[in-house]
């Protein structure tokens, strides 16, 4: 067996932490969406318990009744404080052309 990637084994080490175990109970999954303008403008935020969808760069979609078109999103997943998943995505959008 090789070495696990260094990024790797820190993924592993931090999921098994205490710090990310799940607590008993409800284990909802949060997600926290955040839509910005290319030069970091905050346009909206959105939280929600489960999962809603990720556009995709490229993508026209409509936020408060304004088309924009999706240039990138990230999505970071982690675990809440109580252990529950956590995804985050960062969206960048623009007007459309």
């Amino acid at each position: 067996m090789t070495d696990l990637d260094p990024t790797f084994a820190a993924i592993i080490k931090r999921d098994g932490s205490d710090e990310c175990r799940a607590r008993p109970g409800e284990q909802a999954v949060h997600h926290g969406l955040t839509f910005e303008t290319p030069d970091g403008t905050h346009l909206v935020q959105l939280d929600a318990t489960g999962t809603m969808p990720i556009p995709a760069a490229g993508e026209t979609i409509v936020l408060h009744d304004q088309p924009v078109t999706v240039l990138s999103a990230e999505t970071a997943y982690t675990r809440t404080e109580d252990g529950c998943p956590m995804l985050y995505t960062q969206v960048v959008v623009d007007t459309v052309a």
